[in-house]
């Protein structure tokens, strides 16, 4: 099958203007201009989006699908005061509720151009189905908490057995199964321990250990909040009041590090290749020293760290030395929608103002540490946020050889979207083509889920940017209904 559009933007090269993308069993086969690939395979089928641009599949590199039904529940607020309201709310919702708003999550991802989900989950089962339903290539993180090392064998068998339960539904197969020799799943396990105020250093340390041991990747959230950085400073913030305050801290035993989010997981043995670091908001240079070192990944969700004022990520500083960055939805009871397009935009915005107003990492001085001097407050640019959440999200969750970039021989995980700005409209109505338009621009700083035209995930369209399936929304307005927004 033969793709063709007004431009390719194969992410790893240049845009391509008039191209076209050969699709053979799921897999890129070349990708070029449309008019020498339909010469030199006259006998393929052809598909052509005018007025789009064909990319990579958008890599939603942090979810959380199960809370999808949250949408709305609470207006932007400090994060120990969200927590707390988070805590009380889930309450309300059963393991089948959780299920329908995965399930919409899943579908809501698809339609929104997203063809691969990170995705953490307090049980996971209800995310691997919803996630084989929708078509999407997935990893879901199983989470684990923990505070109190006495109770530590118990937590860790717990672990043990839910992420057997987890793998089985993994290995149920894909949307048509496993394909063959070279084709990895659509749907992984990982593993989470959860965050360091929900994590006993000895926990983290297991945890690391037998994931190393499993050949699993792990994901966890770590200095999210300026809360949790004073919660591990001086033992107490708005987050401890949360969760004692929901009596989930009742008998917890556990003492404040006197370090930073990011030095404890290290210091755990916790931070390494495999390690998918969420948020990462609240890092001085030593920190992110310590993250280039270990060669773990960030996971950047701008939108969510705003609405729960947590402050913004330098994504910018990060990758300068080397650390991967994907780009991240979070949940949607953070978040206004799934929208990886507005996710770009914010993740543009925030750059530009942090390098406008000088902002830059502090160094610590940590010991044993040697903060690397490139740590500028450098802003991100259309392209780069692009590549976030393209091919950059993808190497951040290791799936850079599949996926991420439009080039033969990956798997033809693939999108349409509309391009709608008054040149490019003028320009095709003129006959003259696009050529004034950058896309990468356009699509950074214009599209919407909305625009999205086809998704289509190991050659298989998955979306064509239709309404979700009548009884997947029903499902998910009951269970809606039960989460009253707040006054």
């Amino acid at each position: 099958m033969l793709l063709e559009a007004d431009w390719v933007l194969p992410i790893s090269g240049p845009p391509m203007e008039r191209g076209a993308v050969l699709v053979v069993d799921g897999t890129i086969e070349a990708v070029g201009p449309a008019a020498a690939l339909r010469a030199r395979h006259p006998g393929e089928s052809v598909e052509t989006f005018p007025g789009c641009a064909l990319l990579p599949g958008l890599v939603n590199s942090h979810s959380h699908l199960e809370y999808s039904a949250f949408r709305g529940f609470t207006r932007a607020r400090g994060f120990g005061s969200w927590m707390g309201r988070l805590l009380l709310a889930r309450r309300k919702l059963d393991a089948d509720d959780f299920a329908a708003s995965a399930l919409w999550g899943a579908y809501e991802c698809a339609r929104s151009g997203v063809t691969s989900i990170a995705d953490t989950a307090f049980e996971g089962e209800a995310v691997v189905r919803a996630a084989r339903a929708a078509g999407l290539r997935s990893r879901v993180y199983l989470e684990v908490f923990g505070l109190d090392d006495d109770r530590l064998p118990q937590t860790m068998a717990r672990l043990e057995a839910g992420l057997a339960r987890l793998q089985r539904e993994c290995e149920g197969g894909g949307r048509d199964g496993c394909a063959g020799p070279g084709r990895g799943p659509k749907v992984e396990a990982g593993v989470s321990p959860h965050a360091p105020y929900t994590v006993s250093a000895r926990l983290y340390r297991e945890v690391a250990r037998f994931a190393r041991r499993a050949g699993l990747r792990v994901a966890t959230h770590v200095a999210e909040s300026r809360a949790e950085v004073d919660l591990l400073i001086r033992g107490t913030s708005a987050i401890s009041q949360a969760y004692r305050a929901a009596h989930l801290w009742n008998g917890q035993k556990w003492s404040p590090p006197r370090s930073s989010p990011i030095r404890y997981v290290a210091a755990a043995g916790a931070l390494g290749r495999e390690t998918l670091v969420i948020h990462a908001v609240q890092v001085d240079a030593d920190d992110i020293a310590l993250l280039a070192m270990s060669e773990a990944a960030v996971a950047h969700c701008p939108r969510s760290n705003l609405r729960l004022r947590c402050g913004a990520a330098p994504a910018a500083e990060m990758m300068s030395v080397g650390v991967h960055v994907g780009l991240g939805t979070d949940s949607l009871a953070s978040n206004e929608n799934l929208d990886m397009f507005a996710e770009m935009r914010t993740a543009l915005r925030v750059s530009v103002g942090r390098a406008a107003s000088g902002a830059r990492p502090r160094a610590s001085k940590a010991e044993g540490v040697t903060p690397d001097e490139p740590c500028v407050s450098a802003a991100l640019t259309p392209a780069a946020v692009l590549r976030m959440a393209t091919l950059e999200g993808a190497r951040a969750l290791g799936w850079d050889h599949m996926i991420g970039s439009l080039e033969a021989g990956k798997r033809a995980d693939i999108i349409a979207v509309a391009l709608r700005s008054p040149e490019s409209v003028s320009a095709r109505a003129r006959g003259s083509g696009p050529a004034q338009v950058d896309p990468v621009t356009e699509l950074v700083g214009a599209a919407t889920a909305a625009d999205v035209r086809m998704t289509m995930v190991e050659g298989e369209v998955v979306c064509r940017g239709s309404a979700l399936p009548a009884e997947v929304e029903r499902a998910f307005r009951k269970v809606c209904a039960k989460l009253a927004p707040e006054g």
